[in-house]
Parts: C-alpha cells; structure tokens; sequence
C-alpha cells in the first residue's frame, strides 16, 4: 500500500520537493549506464532522475562528456545501455541551429545503442533512430517559470530548478524505460470511482459524475487504445448495467469500440485478470491495473506478483496526470501493426469459434490465410526492431536489437532479417514475425526468432517459425541449421516449439527437413522469387 501511494505521488503530484527525491533509489533495481553528451548542464535533472526509476526497477549511473556546441568528439562507444544528447539549441543562431540539427540526426544513425535527445529552445525534428524527448508540454504548463537566466551562470543551465524536475519526471518515468524496456501492452481499469465518480449499481447511468480529472483519463485511454495498447474494463457490477452505462452516456470519451475486452461480473479481480491474460495472450507483467480500491488491488497483487498497478485516487485529476506519464505506455512511432492490434485479438474470437466448428485443415482453409515472407525489406527494419524489444513469450535469444542493428543485419550480405506477415478474410495482422540469422559457412545461425502474441495459437506457428527458417536458408544458401535459444522468465511457448521441432538443431546445425504444407494457406515469397502460390 506504501508503494501504490508512493509511486502515485511520484507520477502524479505537482508539489514533488527536491530535496525528498535526491539520493534515493532502490539498491535492487537494475543497475543502468547512461552517457550524457551535452551543451549545457545535466546534473541537476540527474540529481532526481534514479527516484523516478525506482518504478521501472531501474537506477542510472551517468558519464557526461564536456561542453561541447560542436558536438564535434561524441563517443557512442561507451558501453553504455543508452544515450541522452543533452542540447539547448537556444545557443546558435538559425545558420548554426540547422547545421547543428543535421549533425545530431548524423550522429543518431551510427548508434547501436538508444540515443535520446532532449532539445529545448528552438524546434527540432529528431529522425530515427533519435529518440526524442518532447518537453514542449513542460514549457507549456511552467510557462515563464521554465528559464531562469539569473541561475544560468550557477547551475550551467537556463532551465530553472522546477524545469530540471519535471524533466526528470519526464525522463525517469517515460523515455529512458520506453528505450530500455519492453513496454506494457494493456491497461486494465475499474469503472466505479475510478472511470468517473459514483457507483454504478445504486446511482444509475444517469446518476454517476463525470469531473473533468475523469473526462482527461478516459482521452487517454482513448488515445493509448488508438496506439495499440489493449484498454480492458474489470468492474464487480452487472455486465447489463454496464453496457448501458456505455450505450447510454455519450458523455463519456471512452467508447465501447475502444474497450478490447469487458470483464463485468461479481468475480475476483484477479480471476478476471487472469481471463484477460488468456484472452489477449499475454503475461500480467504486461499489464497495468487502475483501480480506486485499495483491497482490490491487494489481491491482485498477490495473485499477481508481476501487474503494474495505480491507485486511483479521490482526486481524478491527479489520476489522469498519473497514468499519462506512467512507464511503458510511450511509444516512439505507431505503426499499422498498432493500430490493428486490438481488432486482431478480438478476431480470436471468431476464429477459436469456427475452430471448435470444423475439422484443423477445414478450419484453416476458411480464413483464406496469407503469410508472407520478406527478406532484408529496408522499410521493415523499424517493425522488426518494435517487435524484438516487445515480444516477451515467444522469443528464442532476448536479443533486443536496436535499429541500427537491425539495418546492419539487413545490408550484410552474410546475414538476412526475415519477417513474417499475416492476413486472413477478417483482419490484416501485418508483420507478426521475424527471424534474424547469420552464414556461417554453410550453417544457417539463427540468432533470434520471435512472434507476436496475437499470431500464435491459429495453428500455423510451424508455418511461421520454420517457414521463416526454410526462406532464411534459402536466401543465404545455406543447408545447415543452428538454433540458438536461451530460457527466459516467460518463453516458455517459444521453449516448447524448440523442444518439439528444433530440439537436434539447437544441440549442433544439421539439415531442416521441413515443407510448408499443400492447399491449406497462401504462400509468398516475392524475395525469393518464387510465384505466389497455394500450399
């Protein structure tokens, strides 16, 4: 209960002092190297910046580089875990500002570690793989407050102390997790108390209030869903009396075309949790539970060690603060995949119903399936790069690649980036796959394969997972193949394909004996020059 009011504080409060936050931090959290490059001082959003990570697990330790304008001697090759490019852009004039903007964005390619770019002063519009920090809210709400010359020349900087705070918050709690961890991919909410104010079963749809602290949390969670992230309701209430909630106040910013999945029955949270889990195929460390009851997220908590939970508060407005900045829910860019997510997943649905209807090959020639498989495809490479530092079940090596890394691997002659997309006659998946091996000799090293969530359980894993391997080894000529797998906290979907079809080439490489099957779904494999044809 400490930590839930805690980290509500934390992300939520507009009082924070400085002198609470300095020095503190969890010694058991993981231990970060961050490499500060920078024309201004850094040290006093530092001073702050471990008491925001506590909530991600995570501490920072930081390099700084000198005063540099020119950023003419940066060095990406600190062995470090990421990169902030600290710039008041204030300090050139605007001949200066652009050849300074296309030195940073030249600087960010290199890099195979995440660069973050915090910018203030003048606009700068940052290309991947730079990840930028937007502070334009902060200058927004400090206003005047957020430059105070008169400290410039004690503290190095023209950003007063109130600045360096909030982007410390800003940094702690949003960026630097979004660039080290994988981010969450649901937010599971209460309705009473929590969504608007009130109690669902004694004051009616009509009766419960709207404040504004609420109408900002449900934009938010409107927002986020647009993002792809799965928006859930586990409510103890009548699942009736909900619906109509829904269907009758169109005051409300959150739609039912949001909502992924209601949950609304007189179960335990937890159990209901746990049916969210089933249904979206992901862990509950993937997820986090809003709630305004204390005792509701205690046995959540217990029956689920691993959720990321909130406490909602009385004060709405604090709460919608709150989960806008709460880690894992920042993404960088939002791709087609994004977008369709939450509409694949309620696909499942239908396709688990025509599976219990008809036999496996009938069912899957009913969906019209087509998989697509692409090598090397250079607009891709972002997808695949979201995809890696995403996928959590089924992933052989936890590699975790970087874009450069990833378009390395692509323009290597000795190496092929393969990916997987998917459609079938009720929704476009886009890329859900992808595999990224190396030659060697004539050995195919697979360094990773990892799939998304929401593709596996069709019943075509083996098409996807050797199917990638199969083209893989065609494109680069190889007749042998090696799997490299490393058992991980939760891949075990990924532990049980090796065990099942790659268990001798995980031991030492050897031949793949494996055809993708006859007149079930549509292959192409435009890469490889092979017409696009039945299987």
């Amino acid at each position: 209960m400490d930590k839930l009011l805690e980290f509500h504080s934390l992300t939520s409060s507009q009082d924070l002092k400085r002198s609470d936050l300095i020095g503190r931090g969890d010694e058991q959290a993981r231990n970060l190297k961050i490499n500060v490059i920078r024309n201004h001082s850094f040290e006093l959003v530092a001073a702050t910046l471990n008491a925001f990570l506590e909530i991600s697990g995570l501490k920072a330790e930081f390099s700084y580089s000198d005063y540099d304008d020119a950023f003419a001697n940066v060095d990406f090759s600190t062995g470090a875990d990421a990169h902030i490019l600290w710039v008041d852009l204030d300090r050139y004039d605007d001949k200066g500002r652009e050849h300074i903007a296309a030195r940073l964005n030249e600087l960010g390619q290199g890099a195979a570690d995440p660069v973050i770019i915090v910018p203030i002063g003048a606009n700068f519009e940052a290309q991947e793989p730079l990840f930028k920090a937007d502070v334009s809210p902060i200058i927004t709400r400090l206003g005047d407050k957020f430059f105070d010359e008169r400290l410039a020349d004690f503290t190095g900087t023209r950003c007063s102390p109130a600045a360096c705070m909030e982007m410390s918050r800003l940094l702690g709690l949003r960026v630097i997790p979004a660039v080290i961890l994988p981010g969450l991919k649901a937010v599971v909410v209460d309705l009473d108390n929590t969504l608007y104010k009130g109690v669902l079963g004694e004051d009616g749809a009509d009766g419960v209030v709207l404040e504004p602290g609420h109408i900002a949390l449900q934009q938010k969670l409107v927002e986020l869903a647009g993002q792809g992230f799965f928006i859930c309701v586990a409510s103890k209430n009548e699942a009736e009396d909900a619906e109509h909630l829904f269907n009758s106040r169109t005051d409300f910013p959150l739609r039912p075309e949001h909502v992924t999945k209601f949950m609304v029955n007189w179960d335990s949270k937890s159990s209901n949790i746990q049916g969210l889990e089933k249904f979206l195929n992901i862990h509950h460390s993937s997820m986090l539970f809003v709630d305004d009851n204390m005792g509701e997220l205690f046995e959540v908590g217990n029956a689920l060690p691993d959720i990321k939970q909130f406490w909602a508060s009385p004060d709405s407005e604090a709460n919608a603060r709150g989960v806008s900045v709460y880690p894992g829910l920042l993404k960088s860019k939002v791709s087609a995949e994004d977008v369709a997510r939450s509409k694949d997943v309620q696909a499942n649905e239908e396709r688990r119903r025509l599976r219990e209807q008809m036999s496996p090959e009938d069912y899957l020639r009913s969906l019209e399936i087509k998989i697509s498989f692409k090598a090397d495809h250079p607009e891709q490479v972002s997808r695949v790069s979201e995809l890696s530092r995403k996928t959590n079940q089924f992933i052989f090596n936890y590699k975790r690649y970087s874009l450069a890394e990833v378009k390395a691997a692509a323009e290597s002659p000795s190496s092929c980036v393969m990916t997987v997309s998917m459609s079938d006659k009720l929704i476009d998946s886009g890329i859900i796959g992808c595999l990224i091996a190396h030659k060697h000799e004539d050995t195919l090293q697979v360094e990773d394969m990892f799939v998304s969530c929401r593709a596996l359980g069709r019943g075509l894993d083996d098409v996807v997972v050797l199917g990638a391997i199969k083209c893989a080894a065609d494109q680069l000529g190889c007749s042998k193949i090696k799997i490299e797998f490393q058992k991980g906290d939760r891949n075990g979907p990924a532990e049980e394909f090796v065990a099942k079809y790659l268990k001798e080439h995980a031991k030492a490489p050897s031949e793949l004996d494996y055809s993708f099957p006859q007149g079930i779904v549509e292959i192409s494999i435009p890469e490889l020059d092979v017409e696009e044809q039945s299987y």
